[in-house]
């Protein structure tokens, strides 16, 4: 049933103020004042961050010079200063209350808002002219979303100008305020109205409750919900077992497999013609791969007394660990194609826990793996970040943004380590060139057969296992400070730990693919214990 919406009923209007208010005046002329610095700061600023950033991406500024979006910019920003220049005379003249200092504030008020108006339709126009191109932006790919967040990060701080600019514009547009400048007394102005609805939910308060509730609830999903997971805290400690261990030695020897003696078939044995049948069960594809997983590993422990760890004890652990602990695998979440093969039904991330409680006695692992984005890493307190994250994918790797490289590399320099794991060549290609934009002075290097890696707690006297060669036969890393803070597997090790009945591997390629990842997670546990010591000091 529809409802006829009602006037304000005549008590409220009774109480809507209407005497002059010479405060009040004073206080809009102070906020115009304040309104020309921030018109001001952004004509001054905009120009030199609009240089930075079509620095920083090439084919962007040579799109924009071509289609007036450079132009476009450097009109808005000089359309902030003048709006600025207006706001200033007109704050100073306002402090000296006549009709047409009056009319002055509203002029560079309105002129403000122009100018935001025409701002973020440069803004909407540019970035979506981006998109069309297919272009990066700071290295990252765009889509709708990504577009969306950068029309957003451009134009958030002009949305705050208008709003203020409107602001003062309603309180401009009330009784009391038009009187102190004009002198003109009388019944209430458009403004008093408007603060008047919204103190008292208008002529429907059930209607406009719904849209305060409509405009809340888009508030907190869509800004406060966000920033509230930017924030510090939001993920939960890595926790390192506590106590003093020594590294469990392995001897692995190779295993040369039996190579079958391929049949041939003939028509006849003195034949000047063979004719050779295929063997259907033995291509070349077949024996390509033969060839790269031909060397696998048999593990033969000949471990030290105690469990696995650091400080020469034979409880396990490491000394600047928590007691309360838990081993946890964590993924990082790019989303490219395949970035979580694996942690479905065939469960490699658990399988490997499993396997490193079993081979190491440290038995308090999580019971699911864990996947967060890049930027999630920075969440985490300075004494209780993961020591290391996996990476892996079988295709290009998705977006990550310029705060995501600065955020990855952060991580790595401060203790942590990146294990990648190819799982194509597409992969290899994306990955290598992600590790030359967040180390751009630290080039991939070959890891060595004899290198610490390789040693303990299992021993791998030529290197890592080869396993398929997405991206070649040598593991590579980055280096710093004499620390490996990358590890890339170009051969799948993480397709090893799946399951049975998701990979095709032999029980010897399963154990040293195993074996090597125990290998790492000591190493990146070692490093990281290290670090918080440096750090605590």
């Amino acid at each position: 049933m529809n409802q006829t919406k009602q006037p304000i009923p005549a008590e409220r209007i009774d109480e809507i103020p209407t005497n002059p208010s010479v405060h009040k005046a004073r206080v809009i002329a102070i906020a115009v004042l304040m309104l020309a610095g921030l018109c001001i700061t952004a004509w001054s600023w905009g120009a030199p961050a609009l240089d930075a950033f079509l620095a920083r991406n090439t084919l962007v500024s040579i799109l924009f010079q071509g289609n007036g979006s450079t132009r476009m910019f450097t009109f808005c920003l000089q359309f902030f200063g003048i709006a600025g220049a207006l706001c200033l005379l007109a704050g100073m003249a306002g402090l000296f209350r006549n009709r047409a200092t009056y009319q002055a504030l509203r002029i560079a008020l309105v002129v403000t808002c122009i100018a935001v108006a025409a701002f973020i339709y440069v803004t909407w126009q540019a970035a979506y002219s981006i998109l069309g191109s297919g272009f990066d932006v700071n290295s990252e790919k765009q889509d709708g979303v990504t577009t969306l967040m950068l029309i957003w990060d451009v134009c958030w701080p002009a949305l705050a100008v208008a709003l203020y600019s409107v602001w003062l514009l309603v309180l401009l547009r009330s009784r009391s305020v038009c009187a102190a400048f004009t002198g003109e007394t009388g019944g209430p102005l458009h403004g008093d109205h408007l603060l008047e609805s919204l103190r008292t939910h208008g002529r429907d308060p059930r209607h406009r409750r719904s849209i305060y509730g409509s405009v809340l609830t888009h508030f907190v999903v869509i800004i406060f919900i966000p920033y509230l997971l930017s924030l510090p805290g939001c993920v939960e400690p890595y926790r390192v077992p506590k106590g003093s261990g020594n590294p469990v030695v392995a001897m692995v020897k190779m295993v040369q497999p039996k190579k079958k003696k391929q049949k041939t078939l003939s028509l006849r044995p003195n034949s000047a013609i063979l004719f050779d049948m295929p063997d259907l069960d033995h291509t070349s594809v077949d024996e390509m791969i033969e060839k790269q997983t031909q060397l696998t590993y048999d593990a033969a422990t000949n471990a030290k007394s105690g469990k696995i760890g650091k400080g020469g004890g034979t409880k396990g652990g490491w000394p600047e660990g928590m007691d309360d602990y838990k081993i946890r695998f964590i993924r990082l979440d790019h989303g490219g194609d395949g970035w979580d093969d694996g942690m479905n039904e065939s469960a490699s991330d658990i399988n490997f826990l499993r396997y490193f409680a079993t081979a190491t006695g440290l038995t308090k692992i999580a019971g699911k793996g864990e996947s967060h984005s890049i930027s999630m890493l920075a969440k985490y307190p300075k004494d209780g970040f993961p020591p290391f994250v996996f990476i892996t994918g079988n295709g290009d790797i998705g977006r990550v943004s310029s705060d995501d490289i600065k955020i990855l590399r952060e991580y790595c320099l401060g203790g942590g380590m990146l294990i990648a794991d190819a799982g194509s060549a597409k992969f290899h290609q994306s990955f290598t060139r992600l590790m030359s934009q967040v180390f751009p002075d630290k080039p991939m290097l070959d890891i060595a057969d004899d290198d610490m890696l390789y040693q303990l707690p299992f021993s791998f006297p030529n290197g890592a296992p080869a396993f398929w060669h997405h991206g070649g036969r040598r593991p590579l890393g980055v280096k710093h400070e004499g620390r490996w803070i990358v590890f890339y597997h170009p051969g799948d090790m993480n397709d090893a730990w799946k399951s049975q009945g998701f990979t095709d591997v032999t029980p010897e390629m399963r154990d040293a693919a195993l074996n090597l990842g125990v290998n790492l997670v000591y190493y990146a546990f070692t490093q990281w214990d290290e670090q918080i010591t440096k750090k605590r000091k």
